[in-house]
C-alpha cells in the first residue's frame, strides 16, 4: 500500500483493495514492487490478452 497507495489500499477492517484494477505502464514498477514487499504475500500479477 504504502508503495502505490493509487493502487492498493488497506482499510480498518485489514482487508486488502485493489483501487485501480488496470494501473498504467508507468505504474508498473511500483505496482511489482508492491508485490514483491507485500508482507502478507496478498499481491499477485495476472496478465491479461
Amino acid at each position: 500500500m504504502q508503495v502505490a497507495p493509487d493502487i492498493f489500499e488497506v482499510r480498518d477492517d485489514d482487508k486488502l483493495y485493489v483501487l485501480n484494477e488496470h494501473p498504467p505502464e508507468s505504474a508498473r514498477e511500483r505496482v511489482m514492487k508492491a508485490i514483491r514487499v507485500c508482507p502478507k504475500q496478498a499481491l499477485s500479477i495476472q496478465e491479461s490478452d
